[in-house]
């Protein structure tokens, strides 16, 4: 280093140290980074930021120590014209050096347990909203055989089958007996009603039976008019057990299905 740089960064070192200061505590009293103060003892103009900043600096430090910021900024010029480099340095490069990083994502024990936290609850609100609507929700019913009301129903029975919950029960009211039956799985049931000659109501209803809610009632009119034949007549019950054997022997499956009915 050329000798004019030693006289200026010694001026500088030995001000300091005859105060007794250091160089942390010059840097908390002037907001100099230490490293720019170590440069500037040292005649190391080329660690420094730039000329403007580098002036800005000496300025400052000079001052703090009782020195003359215009002679040093004086001397500062005549050392710092054997380093053009120094002088011309780039400051942007410095401030990209200096400029503080982005902080990289960090998955720590707070951060997973409050991801944890905000799983659990989205989790519950969406359990929650799903019991409402399923609880709020009417079950279906529906009744496909026969369709709508029966007039002139000849047999003293009826099969009424239709579609509803699974696991429904399905229940007939307005009779003199009144059966119910359990839907299968797919939500299927069928049940068989014995009829009163004239008009017969009958109520059609099923049960969920995870909510416990009623569906809307299916009211169906069937009329039964039995034939009248020439001669005696057959007494009610015989005839009726007539045609029951008949359509047991034409419906087997249907005719298990209303033997389950009825014992229910």
């Amino acid at each position: 280093m050329i000798q004019q740089g030693q006289r200026l960064g010694e001026m500088l070192r030995s001000a300091r140290e005859s105060r007794g200061l250091d160089r942390t505590r010059v840097e908390r009293d002037t907001r100099i980074r230490e490293r720019y103060v170590s440069a500037l003892e040292r005649g190391a103009y080329e660690e420094l930021p730039g000329d403007v900043y580098a002036r800005g600096f000496l300025r400052s430090y000079a001052r703090y120590l009782g020195l003359d910021p215009d002679g040093m900024v004086a001397l500062y010029r005549i050392e710092t014209r054997a380093l053009p480099a120094a002088r011309s340095r780039p400051f942007t490069r410095r401030q990209r050096l200096a400029s503080p990083q982005p902080r990289a994502f960090v998955i720590n024990p707070r951060v997973m347990v409050a991801a944890a936290l905000t799983i659990l609850v989205g989790a519950l609100i969406a359990y929650l909203a799903y019991q409402v609507i399923t609880f709020a929700r009417t079950p279906e019913l529906r009744v496909l055989d026969p369709p709508g009301d029966v007039s002139g129903h000849t047999e003293p029975f009826i099969v009424i089958s239709g579609v509803t919950e699974p696991g429904a029960r399905v229940s007939l009211s307005g009779l003199t007996e009144n059966p119910s039956v359990m839907a299968d799985a797919g939500g299927r049931f069928a049940v068989r009603v014995e009829l009163l000659p004239g008009s017969n109501l009958v109520t059609v209803s099923a049960v969920d039976p995870h909510t416990n809610r009623t569906s809307p009632a299916v009211t169906l009119n069937i009329r039964f008019a039995p034939g009248a034949d020439a001669g005696e007549s057959p007494s009610p019950r015989s005839h009726t057990a007539e045609i029951g054997r008949t359509w047991q022997e034409s419906h087997p499956s249907t005719w298990s299905a209303t033997l389950i009915s009825r014992s229910c």
